[in-house]
């Protein structure tokens, strides 16, 4: 029996995301479709393709994004700071040619604005987002440090210091691509971060299991959150944060839940701990570091993959 006309339409509008997803997502859509348990890190391979559909049709026809009306243009505002939000900084160009829209047409909302320079810092465009801030006096962005020093471009993963003194933020490599490391990707605005901190530094034996070379590595994107960075230095100088450069650089990383505990042997992921529920972690972090030391001297199992 064929279902009748109202049924197929009420079938086609309840479609999973999915599905829709196949026929190309149009502006408005993207932002729930990633929000609906695409927000990951590791989404980043399926989820940009279809962003870069969405925008290359919008700006497809004869005027480019100048002949798309303001409803459709403040939707794809919207999905174009999800996608640089959720996967940071990785569409900041498309931003940009959004947001000059939205300035030419006089429509930039204070939200549009703080958007767009949080997609800046994302994609760490420094003198970019310092030239919107300057822009817009009247809109409170986040304050950025007086400089900046890219550093060499040297292979490998790199992260950015902050020095309060001379209110510089340096970028340099971690050089954690060798031997046996641990990145503890942590953010000291994180009550289960500081929890971990405290049993490292209040546990002799868990210190001693650990391996030495240790990073703490802060998931600080479109809010570099420097204040909170600065206590946390200047209260354990043994183990600072640095702030991430570009997140989707850390292959091993598919999320950036915070804590999350990596070891590493010769920049290949052999172990991970996610999480700091309570003091009965410490065994289970022990354990792990047991058997990434034993993978380290060739005497473990082969070593897992990342994503």
């Amino acid at each position: 029996m064929i279902p009748p006309i109202r049924t197929l339409l009420v079938a086609l509008l309840l479609l999973p995301l999915p599905m829709q997803a196949q026929a190309g997502l149009k502006p408005g859509e993207l932002q729930p479709y990633v929000e609906q348990d695409r927000s990951e890190i590791r989404f980043a391979a399926e989820v940009l393709p279809l962003f870069d559909a969405m925008a290359a049709t919008a700006r497809s026809a004869p005027g480019g994004l100048r002949q798309l009306d303001d409803v459709p243009l403040l939707a794809l505002a919207a999905d174009t700071a999800a996608i640089n939000f959720y996967f940071p900084g990785s569409r900041s160009a498309a931003h940009l040619d959004v947001f000059a829209e939205l300035e030419r047409r006089r429509i930039a909302s204070e939200l549009q604005v703080s958007d767009y320079h949080r997609t800046l810092v994302a994609a760490r465009q420094w003198d970019e987002a310092k030239a919107l801030a300057r822009r817009f006096p009247e809109i409170e962005l986040e304050a950025l440090p007086a400089h900046f020093d890219p550093g060499e471009d040297t292979d490998g993963l790199k992260a950015w210091d902050f020095d309060p003194a001379s209110h510089v933020l340096r970028r340099r490599g971690l050089g954690i691509e060798k031997a046996l490391a641990l990145v503890i990707v942590s953010h000291p605005e994180c009550g289960f971060s500081r929890a971990a901190i405290r049993a490292l530094e209040l546990d002799p034996a868990l210190a001693q299991a650990l391996p030495e070379r240790r990073y703490f590595v802060a998931p600080t994107f479109g809010g570099l959150r420097l204040d909170s960075i600065r206590a946390w230095n200047a209260a354990h100088p043994d183990s600072q944060h640095v702030l991430v450069d570009r997140p989707l650089e850390w292959a091993f990383v598919q999320k950036w839940n915070t804590p999350q505990f990596f070891f590493l042997v010769d920049g290949q992921l052999v172990e991970q701990v996610e999480g700091w529920p309570d003091d009965g972690q410490k065994s289970v972090l022990m354990d792990a570091a047991r058997r990434a030391r034993a993978r380290a001297k060739g005497l473990g199992p082969p070593v897992a993959g990342g994503r």
